[in-house]
């Protein structure tokens, strides 16, 4: 059985004398124990999405189930304090004139009938579960920002719900916590095996987190997988551009079968990764990854192996990211940090067949990824 299912989910809004579709017919359906993300740039629906499945948003039509149990339709609409849920705000909502175990209780003493000594243990339990159970006392104005999010998260598990919801959790953190968090977060939920979903703009948050990831634009799923079929399987180019960063190649289809698919571009005749879709002839885009390309300061043997000039060469630790000029084709690379080339340098650029990806050429795609880009860059979350 299913945890969610969610079937021809629409949520319009008036604004400005105006509707705007927020969520356009998204159909997903989440097993139990997954780590789920909906990953996409703001205004994307994503956050619409979930709050549909909290119960804070009243969707224009469609259905959700949670674990077998209908909770939106046209004929239901189950209250979020019904609903086997567990929330965590981005701004993590936490009550600063309570202290850790006040805040954390607090879900408990709500419409329940609990004994004052299992409310202590099943908050002691869900502290323990966080690393904060030294703070059990502290007041929650006296929590770092790192701690409030452990905090925040504790409340959403102390009920022990069948589904955890988690809108940009790790947002506010600096980096190196938000790393950490990560980790913890992951380790967390495998360990407690709770059906998770999971908002999120930032690419290396899903694609470390997930089991399966949709990726939105415009209100609707545009592609759904695992981490890595995202990622190295991008079905457009709104896709390849938003998750991990991706230089394209404009031209046309030499040559296709379902061994062997070449490409002419600007850089000169390209070996790709073979696609069923794509026919000769056709207008096509050529994603290449930085670290799929490999750079020396002589030719290889091969296909794909072109001359070129560094335009700009950055150490970042643990290697050295490029910019390469190939005629008039700026690529990006990623290079060993053992050796680095300077602005000026002429080196060699070779990508494997199969790290070629071939997508139709989308007129829109282009300019949709560059703003979604933009947009997630500047950290702005504004999903309505």
């Amino acid at each position: 059985m299913s945890a969610i299912r969610i079937n021809q989910l629409r949520h319009t809004y008036a604004m400005k004398n105006k509707t705007v579709t927020a969520v356009d017919d998204v159909t997903l359906d989440i097993g139990d124990n997954e780590f789920f993300t909906l990953l996409g740039p703001s205004g994307c629906g994503k956050t619409t999405t979930l709050r549909c499945i909290a119960g804070l948003e009243q969707p224009t039509s469609g259905s959700i189930e949670l674990g077998g149990v209908v909770v939106v339709s046209d004929r239901v609409l189950v209250p979020t304090h019904r609903r086997d849920i567990g929330m965590v705000f981005q701004d993590y909502a936490v009550w600063p004139h309570m202290s850790v175990f006040e805040n954390v209780a607090f879900p408990l003493r709500i419409g329940r009938k609990l004994r004052r000594a299992e409310i202590a243990e099943r908050v002691e339990q869900a502290l323990d579960l966080v690393n904060m159970s030294q703070y059990i006392d502290r007041r929650a104005t006296q929590l770092s920002g790192g701690q409030q999010q452990r905090l925040s998260l504790a409340r959403a598990l102390v009920r022990q719900p069948k589904v955890l919801l988690l809108d940009e959790p790790l947002s506010n953190l600096d980096a190196k916590l938000r790393e950490q968090m990560r980790s913890e977060l992951r380790l967390i939920q495998q360990r407690i095996g709770i059906t998770t979903v999971f908002v999120t703009h930032d690419q290396v948050e899903a694609l470390s987190l997930s089991t399966r990831i949709a990726v939105m634009s415009g209100g609707r799923v545009v592609q759904e997988g695992s981490p890595r079929e995202i990622y190295l399987e991008p079905n457009s180019e709104f896709v390849a551009n938003f998750v991990g960063a991706t230089s394209f190649v404009a031209g046309r289809v030499l040559s296709s079968s379902p061994v062997a698919l070449t490409v002419g571009t600007e850089l000169g005749t390209l070996s790709c990764r073979p696609q069923p879709d794509v026919r000769t002839g056709a207008s096509a885009i050529v994603a290449l990854r930085p670290e799929s390309l490999v750079v020396t300061d002589k030719p290889t043997q091969g296909d794909n192996c072109f001359a070129g000039e560094v335009e700009l060469s950055l150490f970042v630790g643990d290697g050295v990211d490029y910019r390469i000029k190939v005629g008039d084709q700026s690529l990006r690379a990623r290079g060993s940090a053992r050796v680095q080339f300077v602005a000026g340098d002429t080196v060699y650029v070779t990508a494997a067949a199969d790290d070629c990806v071939v997508l139709l050429a989308d007129p829109d795609g282009a300019e949709a990824a560059r703003d979604a880009t933009d947009v997630a860059a500047g950290d702005v979350e504004s999903d309505r």
